[in-house]
């Protein structure tokens, strides 16, 4: 209401019922408004509520010009008519004055940023794993606008360069807002830019469980691309470890041991007569020790990767696994892949979900949970088993394999047309995300 009268009382008749009416009078646009209560009691209450919110606001009300009066209630209207309150509006503001009090900005090139992001991380105790993926993603954004001042590169910049990788999945999408957001936290700190783009992003919220294994095609497909030249031949091992061995690939890799300087896991660790390995307290993730009893075709790769020199821990993984996906095209990376899928198959040939823990480690009790869900039939699983350096080897006669090289070289062609011209490649070629 725009006045400060207390609103007045008089009796009615609604309905053939005795009623009581209250009117409150007209707001800034001449609308009426009124309420009907059954009891005078009830309607006395609500004028003596009224008298107190007067006697609370009213001298403040009261000294303001009548214009003034409408073009607040006008302004609260409008915004109400948003969605907004005033409580919200206020706060807004002041984020507003926290985020440009301070434009002065002491401009740095973006590849500068980049670089010290790389230094503090490093000096913070981060894995040389996860800074040079990091680096790969952020020197990506950052081809042809190495120097430009990151002050002056906008969330709208940044949401472009997003929305153009149409294959990332929301959880990809949410992965690298929040590196994004790492990086421009420290040019604030270090007083080369006074805004986070990345809060002006609209926020990936909570993702829900997607559930996802490798066909038995593209296991097949993958382990054919290992086994297609001397150079892809050396990540053998690390793939069947995963595919087949169930090892995390952090494991295989054994960051934690070797950032600890402590023995990595290495053929030593794996008793091929024996179908054992032996994944130490110094390498488990978990810090569980635990003995792996490989599966026959487990073994038969592995025996097959030893002969052929495998190095183990591995040696340029990332890029040699880049290589395999690229010769069969797969697009998607699944996180931790090659382990879901053996843990997934591994539960036909146990029949027993606590037999198949003792192999994969104790956080696979919530990697069952949800992969049993995927009601994979038994057959599929058990030709997964199937998938050996022989049946490999045959496959890779076929014309079915000719055609699947054939048709992702195809598409790499397309695509780097597309690309071209884009990056250079010297500085934005980066570190691909995939590990096994």
């Amino acid at each position: 209401m725009t006045t400060n009268n207390e609103p007045t009382k008089r009796r009615i008749t609604k309905h053939g019922n005795d009623r009581w009416e209250l009117d409150f009078g007209a707001d800034a646009n001449g609308k009426r408004h009124r309420r009907v209560v059954e009891t005078e009691a009830e309607a006395d209450k609500i004028i003596s509520e009224c008298r107190k919110e007067i006697k609370r606001c009213g001298d403040y009300w009261a000294r303001l010009p009548q214009v003034k009066r409408q073009v607040v209630v006008a302004t609260l209207q409008e915004m109400e008519s948003q969605g907004q309150n005033i409580a919200g509006v206020w706060q807004d503001w002041h984020k507003w004055k926290a985020e440009n009090q301070n434009v002065a900005v002491t401009p740095q090139p973006y590849v500068a940023c980049v670089d010290e992001f790389e230094r503090r991380k490093l000096a913070a105790g981060k894995t040389k794993r996860y800074v040079r993926d990091t680096i790969g993603v952020l020197r990506k954004f950052g081809a042809g606008r190495e120097q430009q001042h990151i002050h002056k590169i906008t969330a709208a910049d940044l949401e472009a360069w997003i929305d153009s990788h149409e294959t990332w999945g929301l959880s990809s999408r949410r992965t690298n807002m929040s590196l994004f957001s790492s990086l421009w936290e420290v040019a604030i700190a270090k007083g080369w830019c006074s805004l986070n783009i990345v809060d002006r992003l609209e926020p990936v919220g909570k993702l829900g469980r997607v559930v996802k294994i490798y066909p038995n095609d593209t296991v097949l497909n993958l382990m054919a691309a290992a086994m297609s030249n001397e150079v892809t031949q050396q990540v053998i091992a690390p793939l069947a470890l995963g595919f087949f061995g169930c090892m995390r690939p952090e494991e295989v890799s054994s960051v934690k041991a070797l950032d600890a300087g402590k023995p990595p896991f290495g053929w030593d660790c794996i008793d091929l007569q024996n179908g054992l390995a032996t994944v130490s307290v110094d390498v488990a993730k978990t810090g569980d020790q635990r003995t792996i009893r490989l599966q026959p075709a487990a073994v038969e790769w592995l025996k097959l990767a030893k002969e052929l020199k495998n190095p183990l821990p591995p040696e340029n993984e990332t890029r040699l696994v880049d290589q395999c996906c690229e010769l069969i095209g797969l697009e998607e990376w699944i996180r931790d892949g090659l382990r879901k899928n053996c843990a997934t198959h591994l539960r036909v040939v146990y029949k027993n979900d606590y037999d198949v823990i003792k192999d994969m480690g104790n956080s696979v009790r919530i990697l069952l949970k949800h992969y049993a869900d995927l009601h994979v039939p038994e057959s599929v699983s058990l030709e997964h088993w199937h998938i050996t350096p022989e049946k490999v080897r045959k496959y890779m006669k076929t014309d079915e394999w000719k055609r699947v090289v054939e048709t992702a070289a195809k598409a790499a062609y397309e695509k780097a047309k597309r690309a071209s011209g884009e990056q250079p490649a010297h500085w934005a070629s980066g570190t691909s995300r995939r590990a096994h």
